[in-house]
């Protein structure tokens, strides 16, 4: 959800702007913010997707493992549909509702869209630490003998899944320093287009 854009140039031409009254942007102006819609969207339905297929796996889960271990990766599994549901709703809604496409309104919809990204990375850390406590608890299960946990579930948890999701927590903290970044030079942009109006 990384997004390039010239915020000094942008400054620069609203600044340079001879009349009073604010013109609306052309196709050129709006295309950005097309793009980004039609990309939320994508995001939106491969979420509900995701939602569902792990809604049907915690089904099956419950079905044909009736231990500790179903039950457990049943239970994860379906917090995991419901809050790709809830992100969806809350992340995703707002910037493909969106529909002010003035000079001002795109600013804001900037604004708004950063903001929304910041939200989106926090649940994909959240999704990840929920991943390593799922690691955790499977070790857990194994060494208070509550069930008897297969050993390549462990090895595949422990050595390959956990050591991504700790990379990609890592990675996402880098993208929301730059967010953040963006964020303060939209709000100051935004601060100097409501003083030059």
């Amino acid at each position: 959800m990384a997004d390039n854009f010239d915020f000094s140039a942008l400054a620069k031409s609203w600044q340079q702007q001879p009349v009073a009254k604010e013109t609306p942007p052309n196709a050129a102006d709006l295309a950005q913010a097309s793009q980004r819609q039609r990309g939320q969207k994508f995001l939106m339905y491969g979420e509900w997707l995701g939602a569902v297929i792990m809604a049907a796996a915690a089904c099956w889960l419950v079905l044909v493992m009736p231990d500790a271990v179903g039950y457990l990766a049943a239970v994860f599994l379906a917090v995991g549909a419901l809050s790709s549901l809830y992100v969806s709703w809350k992340v995703h809604r707002p910037i493909l509702a969106y529909d002010s496409w003035t000079s001002w309104g795109l600013l804001k919809f900037r604004r708004q869209a950063c903001q929304l990204s910041l939200q989106y990375y926090r649940y994909i850390q959240l999704s990840c630490a929920a991943i390593i406590l799922f690691a955790g608890l499977l070790w857990l299960l194994q060494w208070r003998k509550v069930t008897e946990v297969p050993t390549d579930l462990l090895l595949f948890y422990s050595f390959i899944v956990s050591p991504l999701c700790l990379f990609s927590i890592y990675r996402l903290q880098k993208k929301k320093r730059i967010k953040l970044n963006e964020l303060q030079k939209l709000t100051t942009l935004e601060a100097d287009f409501q003083c030059s109006e």
